[in-house]
């Protein structure tokens, strides 16, 4: 699966991990490095992929931080759990 996950202009780009149970995936999402200098409070999206052992059909998406549901696009479109 594709994610879009966020990192600041000073890092080398984001990284997000899964956990899988048979109910849900759970995304966790960090940043990896820090480029030396100033740095300004600018927020950019990037295209993550997302290795998982199967599709995630009907299993609810949560994210790791919040424990919240994760909205997604799904065959028919986006929804929210």
């Amino acid at each position: 699966m594709t994610v879009i996950a966020w990192h600041g202009a000073c890092d080398d780009g984001a990284v997000v991990e899964a956990l899988e149970s048979r109910g849900s995936v759970v995304l966790s999402a960090s940043v990896k490095g820090q480029k030396p200098g100033n740095c300004t409070k600018q927020a950019i999206g990037q295209r993550v992929t997302v290795k998982l052992a199967r599709p995630v059909g009907e299993r609810v998406l949560l994210d790791a931080h919040t424990g919240q549901p994760l909205p997604h696009a799904g065959p028919r479109g986006p929804r929210a759990r």
